[in-house]
């Protein structure tokens, strides 16, 4: 097949998609090839086409901890919008698209609790096992049964939570099986008055709404807290809350986070982290790890990728 075509005779499939559409932060350049898909099988056929064409494949979530850089991304990406929710015998499974939130309140409605804290985490399931997410105290680590994951041959097989390796924001996903897909989950859950797991949901909103940015566009948790702290009070403490750059800022109510003021750019965002990073280096000696995940490639020129 022409390399100038890997994906023809697929439908759906499109050519230099603007990906700044697709993410929650609402900045970045196009994607090469772009396709969003809804069932296994055509997931199947674009990882099998990818790696058949020798076309890099990078994966999509919802967009809410990703940056996303100006030059877009080369090779294909794929968004998988399964959203499939089934609750049995304590366990819920969630397809790999199913956002979090929405997934917190179908178990809250039907009175099953231990996922209460996905009304925090603004992603998808399979981004969430990926990084590990969690909010206000709990995390993906502490709930997961285990999970379905694609391997770059097309082949799914099952990882329980012991397989995942989970730590603070980390997976085996980003290492030892990096290139493999989570295309579903499965999670504990106990039964639960339904109006006591709502009101459980409701208060982890009400702190998110306290103490995050909300109803603006934000990258999430910039940086991991490092052990016996937290990241956000180190840059405040450095005099950076609010700082702005470009179209980008660091969010007045929370520091770990960079919001989308006014048309952001990717390059925007990045400086920021780099002066928030050297700032806590140089006054507490603090070496910050990023938390947002960066793919993509810097602005080559003012189409995009060249």
């Amino acid at each position: 097949m022409p390399v100038s075509d890997p994906f023809g005779g697929i439908a759906g499939v499109l050519a230099a998609e603007p990906l700044a559409k697709h993410s929650q932060f609402g900045v970045g350049g196009p994607a090469q090839w772009f396709a969003q898909v809804a069932d296994e099988a055509a997931l199947r056929a674009l990882v099998l086409r990818a790696r058949d064409s020798g076309v890099p494949l990078t994966m999509l979530g919802a967009g809410s901890n990703t940056l996303i850089l100006d030059g877009g991304v080369r090779g294909l990406v794929v968004r998988y919008d399964d959203r499939s929710f089934t609750a049995s015998d304590g366990v819920v499974m969630l397809g790999g698209g199913c956002m979090m939130p929405r997934a917190a309140l179908d178990c809250a409605r039907r009175g099953l609790a231990g996922v209460e804290f996905g009304i925090g985490v603004p992603g998808t399931c399979g981004a969430s096992v990926y990084g590990n997410a969690g909010a206000f105290g709990a995390e993906i680590a502490d709930v997961l049964v285990d999970c379905d994951a694609m391997a770059p041959d097309g082949e799914v097989q099952t990882l329980d939570n012991a397989a995942c390796r989970f730590a603070y924001r980390f997976s085996a996903f980003k290492n030892s099986f990096a290139g493999n897909v989570v295309i579903r989950a499965r999670f504990r859950v106990t039964p639960d008055d339904a109006a006591s797991v709502r009101r459980r949901t409701d208060d982890i909103q009400r702190q998110r709404k306290a103490s995050q940015p909300y109803g603006i566009r934000s990258l999430g948790s910039v940086f991991k807290n490092p052990p016996g702290d937290a990241a956000g009070r180190l840059i405040e403490a450095c005099g950076l809350k609010g700082m702005r750059w470009g179209g980008a800022q660091i969010a007045e109510k929370h520091a770990n986070f960079i919001v989308n003021v006014e048309r952001a750019t990717a390059a925007d965002v990045l400086e920021l982290v780099r002066r928030a990073h050297d700032k806590v280096a140089e006054r507490f000696g603090v070496d910050l790890e990023r938390e947002i995940v960066v793919v993509g490639e810097p602005a080559l020129s003012a189409t995009g990728i060249a």
